[in-house]
């Protein structure tokens, strides 16, 4: 028999996905994925980090091309 554990973090997933689907519900598709970004980039932890991503993917693109 399986322990009940103590953090799920499948079900905390859904949740926030359940969270996201009714936030922007009623938006077309693109729009909502340009909301969401914005808000991302906003934050004060994840804005930097996917800036720095983004540099970083630019700056491989003209190694290889």
């Amino acid at each position: 028999m399986k322990k009940k554990k103590a953090f799920d973090c499948v079900e905390m997933k859904w949740k926030i996905q359940e969270k996201l689907r009714k936030q922007y519900a009623g938006m077309p598709e693109e729009e909502a994925r340009r909301a969401q970004m914005e808000k991302v980039m906003k934050d004060p932890i994840l804005g930097p980090f996917l800036r720095s991503l983004n540099q970083r993917s630019a700056a491989e693109g003209k190694q290889r091309g």
